[in-house]
């Protein structure tokens, strides 16, 4: 059987797109990539095949009467969870250890759930305010809503690590959580120093442990070779600038 194809957008930008990669990655489901230009009209033909919302990600799996498209990042990662993986994406375990009727495991998972829902469907505030740009460090002057989607975040980064390891996931092992907070790490290094704020020490940790993440590591490092510039992604003033651009 083929591997599933990934279909993804510019890893500087595509905040969605890093979602559903890294989870793939994370959980060692070997998959093809298929690379879009964001707003470009050379993404069409692929996205009007594939892509039923005209957007990315979008995972495809199998061929012909077997062929199964899913769209849209939490589905893709219910799916992996369902078809493509021996773990318990909301865990980090594998199934075969997982014992259901554990208090742990429930409550485990039903965190890491409604922490991933959240995300998914709402924090539009940072979203809007810290586009994800991988190769900029950029000034900017952040809304309440902004503030108020940084502080819950914070919040939860707390809850999640208090009483792990300094180097630990918000569950321990690495789970769909950390896939889904991946972008907002990244936001955090572009925007949070130059813009004047202070993130908590945990904050702090936790960001540096999933940038140094081999799979981030090979995301970002891909970011910084791209040249296009997305002017609808672009914001803020821009301080300075790290990759092929910057020299």
């Amino acid at each position: 059987m083929s591997k599933p194809l990934l279909i993804i957008g510019n890893k500087n930008y595509s905040s969605w797109s890093l979602r559903a990669w890294l989870l793939l990655k994370a959980f060692k489901i070997e998959f093809e990539e298929q690379p879009i230009e964001l707003f470009d009209s050379s993404a069409l033909p692929i996205l009007n095949e594939h892509a039923p919302t005209g957007k990315v990600p979008v995972l495809v799996c199998g061929q012909d009467y077997q062929k199964v498209t899913v769209w849209d990042t939490l589905a893709i990662a219910i799916y992996a969870n369902s078809f493509l993986t021996d773990k318990d994406i909301w865990t980090g375990n594998l199934k075969s250890e997982v014992n259901k009727g554990d208090n742990r495991h429930r409550v485990d998972s039903a965190y890491c759930q409604s922490i991933v829902a959240e995300m998914h469907s709402g924090m539009t505030g940072i979203r809007n305010d810290m586009p994800m740009n991988i190769r900029a460090t950029a000034k900017i002057q952040p809304s309440s809503a902004c503030l108020a989607d940084i502080a819950r975040i914070e919040a939860i980064f707390a809850d999640c690590l208090k009483n792990r390891s300094s180097d630990s996931y918000l569950f321990g092992c690495f789970t769909v959580a950390d896939a889904f907070f991946a972008p907002v790490v990244l936001r955090l290094q572009t925007y949070a120093k130059a813009s004047g704020l202070t993130l908590q020490p945990t904050t702090q940790q936790y960001c540096q442990m999933m940038i140094n993440n081999p799979h981030m590591d090979t995301w970002i490092k891909t970011a910084l070779k791209e040249t296009r510039i997305i002017t609808e992604d672009e914001t803020g003033k821009i301080i300075s600038l790290t990759g092929v651009l910057a020299h």
